[in-house]
């Protein structure tokens, strides 16, 4: 046997000792991520600080998490994977002992989790590339397949971990739990193959006008100040004139001359900024109504992520089978359904909301696969990585701003008002109102689609 030969097997046994491993890293750092996400409650409790201030901590770090996959993604033509890796879970371990060590400074806890959440989306965009650059092409859907059940069972065990590790220790712990991933560093060193580097360059000034869109827009939600909201206007304006004059810009401006893809954009824009809406919103509500802490909260999310799960696996075949159109069709529908159960029956039960969150959690899980399908459906195929980045980079800053106006509505008085009769309770009324706002944004989101696009396509599309 060639020296060549041995060289050969050896890098494709390491690539197979490295996919798990990095898998697990994944996983763990989606669970960082969400565990991150339910302790909201308990932040704002020790920092005596408004709804609007707390979201920051997870509208930001949603909004690093973005940005910094189209950024891993960019850096992974010109540096190799594992630098990259490397680098990521340094910034983890560095964002997170900062944020453990200022824990009585609020501002300085947003700044750890900025820099945490630039570390933990070095995981969840480097192993689908790692993925799709190392292994054989009859091994890759497998792997794939195993990072879209990572995003759903990160879902449960985030939400327990924040939960039970808020509750029965302090939410500052949290901080503490990402150190475990430099346990992995010393198997990206050994097993990840050294890649030669090549020439190219990141678009840093896309990214920039990117930032300060989704910026000035959270910025004009939470304040609602006219300057923040020219600010937003204008940093469109530069970035669509950047874009249409540079030719190495990360996406081209031909994208938004297609209007199917911006339609698409812009229905997931407005559907996703709910679905974080409501994960914000509920252990305020279950706490502030029903008394329970994290730990019990966390648990009734549970039926929903694990069913969400189970559907997710299912829903790219169960698109092929029913439509495009029909499945986002039923998916909107059950999300407003779920929304309007527990803005009119919020003072029956717990149950209610148990019953709330799994509809909600299985209907976006449904509709995931076949409006990603619709949206890289009116792309060419040499380009539909682009399309994919910008479209998960939508679905992060969306769900961001849904943090934002949910939290701006949390803190706004006029919310109280008593909108439905047999409420009389303004705290109860402020819950059951802001659940009334959402799925009146969920009902003009589907009628949107059917303008725009629904009306146009087939029964299969």
């Amino acid at each position: 046997m060639s020296a060549t030969a041995t060289i050969a097997e050896t890098r494709e046994y390491n690539v197979k000792k490295a996919v798990p491993v990095i898998l697990l890293l994944f996983l763990l750092c989606l669970v960082i991520d969400n565990s991150f996400k339910i302790i909201s409650v308990d932040m704002a409790k020790d920092f005596n600080i408004s709804a609007t201030m707390v979201s920051w901590q997870a509208t930001l770090a949603g909004l690093m998490i973005g940005i910094g996959a189209v950024v891993y993604a960019a850096l992974a033509d010109t540096i190799s994977i594992k630098r990259l890796f490397a680098v990521g879970i340094i910034l983890i371990c560095v964002g997170s002992i900062l944020g453990y060590i200022f824990q009585h400074s609020f501002i300085l806890v947003v700044l750890s989790r900025i820099i945490q959440t630039a570390g933990l989306a070095s995981a969840e965009t480097l192993y689908v590339i790692f993925v799709t650059k190392h292994l054989p092409a009859n091994e890759q859907k497998k792997f794939l397949g195993l990072s879209t059940s990572s995003f759903a069972l990160s879902q449960v065990i985030g939400a327990l971990t924040g939960g039970y590790i808020s509750t029965y220790f302090h939410w500052t712990t949290l901080f503490l739990v990402p150190l475990i991933t430099l346990l992995f560093l010393p198997y990206i060193l050994k097993y990840l193959p050294n890649e030669e580097r090549k020439s190219g360059s990141i678009d840093v000034v896309g990214l920039v006008l990117i930032a300060a869109i989704s910026a000035s827009l959270l910025l004009y939600i939470t304040d609602f100040n006219f300057l923040y909201l020219l600010g937003f206007v204008a940093a469109i304006v530069l970035f669509l004139l950047y874009i249409s004059k540079n030719s190495k810009a990360f996406i081209g401006i031909s994208f938004f001359k297609n209007k199917q893809f911006l339609s698409t954009l812009a229905i997931t824009f407005i559907i996703y900024s709910i679905q974080l809406a409501y994960i914000f919103l509920f252990p305020f509500l279950l706490e502030k109504i029903y008394h329970l802490k994290l730990d019990t909260i966390s648990l009734l999310l549970i039926p929903g992520y694990v069913l969400a799960a189970v559907i997710g696996a299912l829903s790219g075949k169960t698109a092929k089978l029913m439509g495009t159109r029909q499945c986002i069709t039923i998916a909107m529908a059950g999300i407003t359904i779920s929304l309007l159960a527990g803005a009119f029956f919020i003072q029956s039960s717990v149950i209610v909301f148990v019953i709330s969150m799994i509809i909600f959690a299985s209907s976006f899980a449904f509709m995931y696969a076949p409006l990603i399908d619709s949206c890289v459906g009116t792309i060419a195929k040499e380009k539909s990585g682009t399309a994919v980045g910008f479209f998960n980079l939508t679905i992060n800053v969306a769900c961001s701003i849904g943090i934002a106006y949910t939290a701006a509505m949390l803190d706004h008085p006029s919310m109280k008002g008593t909108f439905l009769g047999y409420i009389t309770n303004p705290n109860i009324s402020l819950y059951s109102n802001i659940l009334l706002v959402l799925s009146i944004i969920t009902v003009c989101c589907l009628t949107l689609y059917w303008v725009l696009i629904g009306r146009f396509s087939n029964a299969k599309n």
